[in-house]
């Protein structure tokens, strides 16, 4: 969140630009103070008194580290009197502090905090001098950069049908959570421990249709991995993490199934037209223990390559590829779209579209073939 400091300043900074302005300037103010890649930006406008007419659309200049882009503001009111709200989306991906102002009429400057698509926003004090430099790999996370619970893995409940026992459900439960806040005194004696956090997702399919609705298998993965940002150029990922990663459906006997794995992750995002993105996060892992399932290797193989396609107010695709080392392969795309405004970064309230085909939809099952299942439902973190 900005501090508290950091609104003051921004406060003073439109003090000043306001009583600065001539009689003839128009008056521009943000009904948001952080605005991020693909997402609407409301302005409110008030023109001068005497002017004829109103404009149907207005640029609005944008400008970050030393570069300017024009962003299209079109009319999404009926003027009242000498005030009307314009709209628009973000084009570029920016990371900091932005000064906005009209490029075809005089007016104020605002400032605005840019946001990437996980909502991360940098504590950046208004008059401090950001160093651009070319050294890659390790970037420490930062005072403000995230809560210190946040969204993992997307969480959602959807139902549908299958050929064995009619109605089923499926849901899942997903965070992470970071051990040592940035700003506390482990983190200032050893800044790395900042990036490390703990995992948790669980998963459940529910046989609906079967005698006394029971669960068919819930699969629990508690984990741990270390985050870093990574060069970002090129062909090299803008962000890894290496972690280890527990995975058992707590069940005892026959029906046991528990893997441990060590894995990593690279990160790669492209920014698309339209304020599209397309991420690319396969996570590569071994096995350290498998006990319960000597085979699994045949049926998982050694990555989960994993693409989400889409922007952040509108529909996003989540894709999920494993080929075993036996020739079996497994599949899962996940159509989301919002319901109403996000609440957080990732979280809101989506409608959730979820196609499973292959081998291993829950742990027991790992090297069983199931229908193809198609489930309906909602989401709250995609």
């Amino acid at each position: 969140m900005t501090s508290l400091l950091q609104k003051i300043g921004l406060f003073a900074l439109l003090l000043v630009s306001f009583s600065a302005m001539a009689a003839d300037d128009w008056l521009i103010a943000s009904r948001t103070e952080s605005i991020g890649m693909g997402q609407k930006l409301t302005i409110e406008v008030v023109r001068p008194d005497g002017t004829a007419s109103w404009p149907q659309s207005l640029r609005l200049n944008l400008t970050y580290d030393g570069k300017t882009e024009a962003m299209t503001l079109e009319g999404a009111s009926d003027p009242a009197g000498n005030r009307r709200i314009y709209e628009g989306r973000l084009q570029q991906k920016h990371l900091g502090v932005v000064r906005a102002e009209l490029a075809d009429q005089p007016s104020n400057r605002i400032l605005l905090l840019a946001a990437d698509d996980q909502g991360i926003t940098p504590t950046v004090a208004t008059d401090e001098v950001i160093e651009q430099t070319d050294r890659p790999v390790v970037v420490l996370a930062q005072p403000g950069e995230e809560p210190a619970l946040s969204a993992y893995e997307p969480a959602y409940f959807v139902m549908g049908s299958n050929s064995e026992n009619g109605k089923d459900a499926k849901f899942q439960l997903s965070f992470k959570y970071r051990f040592f806040d940035p700003k506390g005194s482990i983190s200032q004696w050893s800044p790395a421990l900042s990036n490390i956090y703990f995992t948790y997702t669980q998963t459940t399919v529910w046989d609906l249709g079967g005698d006394s609705s029971p669960f068919r298998d819930t699969s629990y993965k508690p984990g741990v991995f270390y985050r870093w940002l990574g060069k970002g150029t090129d062909l090299w990922p803008e962000e890894y993490h290496l972690g280890l990663e527990h995975e058992s459906n707590g069940q005892g006997g026959d029906e046991s199934r528990s893997i441990n794995i060590g894995y990593l992750r690279p990160i790669w995002h492209w920014d698309l037209q339209n304020g599209r993105r397309l991420t690319f996060y396969p996570k590569i892992y071994n096995y350290f223990e498998k006990e319960d399932n000597e085979d699994i290797q045949e049926y998982r193989g050694y990555a989960d390559w994993q693409m989400r396609y889409g922007r952040e107010d509108g529909l996003i695709i989540n894709a999920l590829y494993r080929q075993g080392t036996g020739g079996y392969a497994t599949g899962q795309l996940d159509f989301s779209y919002p319901l109403s405004e996000r609440i957080f970064a990732r979280t809101g309230a989506f409608a959730h579209l979820q196609i499973f085909s292959g081998y291993g939809e829950t742990l027991v099952d790992y090297n069983r073939e199931h229908d193809t299942q198609i489930r309906l439902g909602i989401s709250l973190v995609r």
